[in-house]
């Protein structure tokens, strides 16, 4: 008869260990966008939620992992809140501007990503496991992008364009509004948001459309 043994791993998904997760990660991702990967410690997130550093490192095995933790989190909380929105949008403009509109409902979640992005990317110290999590947000991004500029030009609800181009182009813009918002503190990001809505309902008018207005300009 075999002895049973005490094996030591990752505590098992309770109420309480999910609880103590969400805590951890939600103060890890606000202290990596205050400062910086290399200057926050598993001391400064412990501080910061009550609980003690051994209990940290018990549910993420290192500060890396912590922060590669956090930034998934912050990605998989846009996508969540697109794909809720996706369910009403049936059509491939609807579906970019759901895309846009994202980055409004969580602004603030969005922006705490872009920070904990550029100031990571300062640093010397790359990790492959870091880089692959916030590759994933824009990886995300360009496939929503992409095929939802394709589906719109097969449907001819838009004219001709050149999907890559004008995937970047809104992709590059709604980066260099987060990053002007943490240069400039009178800078106004929504309202830049809404600038690139309104430009876009133009820009992806269909052909007909876009024939009549150049004809009244």
């Amino acid at each position: 008869m075999r002895k049973k043994t005490n094996r030591v791993g990752r505590p098992k998904a309770s109420t309480a260990s999910l609880e103590a997760r969400r805590m951890i990660l939600g103060a890890a991702l606000d202290l990596f966008a205050d400062r910086s990967f290399a200057a926050v410690t598993t001391k400064d997130i412990a501080e910061a939620t009550g609980l003690n550093t051994a209990l940290i490192y018990y549910y993420f095995g290192s500060k890396e992992d912590l922060f590669r933790s956090a930034v998934s989190m912050a990605v998989e909380r846009a996508f969540d809140r697109f794909r809720l929105a996706r369910t009403t949008a049936n059509e491939p403009r609807k579906i970019i501007l759901s895309w846009i509109n994202t980055h409004i409902r969580e602004y603030e979640a969005i922006a705490k990503l872009i920070k904990i992005a550029v100031g990571y990317a300062s640093t010397g110290d790359r990790k492959v496991k870091i880089d692959e999590a916030i590759a994933n947000f824009y990886d995300g991004e360009r496939d929503v992008l992409r095929s939802a500029l394709k589906a719109g030009i097969a449907r001819r609800d838009f004219g001709p364009l050149d999907v890559e181009e004008t995937a970047t182009f809104i992709s590059t813009y709604l980066d260099g509004v987060f990053v002007r918002a943490i240069i400039l503190k009178d800078f106004e990001p929504i309202a830049a948001i809404g600038e690139l809505k309104t430009f876009l309902k133009v820009r992806l008018a269909a052909p007909d459309k876009e024939l009549k207005t150049q004809r009244r300009a």
